[in-house]
């Protein structure tokens, strides 16, 4: 029996917000860097901004990531204002949430254990995401810092997933 889910619905129920659905004209499947938008769900819907994480497809993911930089400000003396000097940018950090949706009406255990099995692994994670593609250089690898799984209140088939991770960018340190 096909099950019919408005994912939408779920999503804005679990974590109190609509992710925005595709609605304008056919664009190019992948981004600048040759990475596709686009992933396929378990029953073959498409959906945009797919996110592969250490080889595993995440469950109907929406990804968010910021970054800040660290700037020392210097106050001077008889002055307006302050001498503003960039150290360094901090590592970018990630949340991924989505949903878990099993079409034969079974609780997901094995996608949970999937997913357990990545935040278990304890190394950096390659990932794989159009978004990521244009804010990091090749090799993109990641660290899972916590997982959670919301409650999906009256659902057997549904699990909630809700993932911090922060990037872990390859850098040499030079000989001085």
């Amino acid at each position: 029996m096909a099950l019919n889910i408005d994912i939408a619905s779920t999503f804005a129920g679990t974590f109190g917000y609509t992710p925005e659905t595709l609605t304008i004209l056919k664009q190019p499947d992948v981004n600048s860097r040759g990475t596709s938008y686009y992933g396929n769900e378990a029953y073959s819907k498409s959906y945009f901004m797919s996110v592969t994480l250490g080889g595993l497809d995440l469950y109907n993911p929406v990804i968010s990531i910021s970054n800040k930089k660290t700037i020392v400000q210097t106050t001077l003396v008889n002055r307006s204002g302050t001498v503003k000097e960039m150290i360094s940018k901090e590592d970018y950090k990630i949340n991924i949430k989505g949903i878990i949706v099993r079409q034969d009406n079974a609780y997901p255990d094995e996608e949970i254990s999937d997913l357990m099995e990545l935040y278990n692994r304890n190394e950096a994670l390659t990932i794989n995401c159009a978004l990521t593609s244009l804010l990091f250089d090749e090799g993109e690898k990641v660290i899972i810092t916590d997982l959670s799984f919301p409650p999906s209140p009256g659902t057997q088939n549904i699990q909630a997933y809700d993932m911090n991770l922060i990037s872990d960018l390859k850098f040499i340190l030079n000989k001085a």
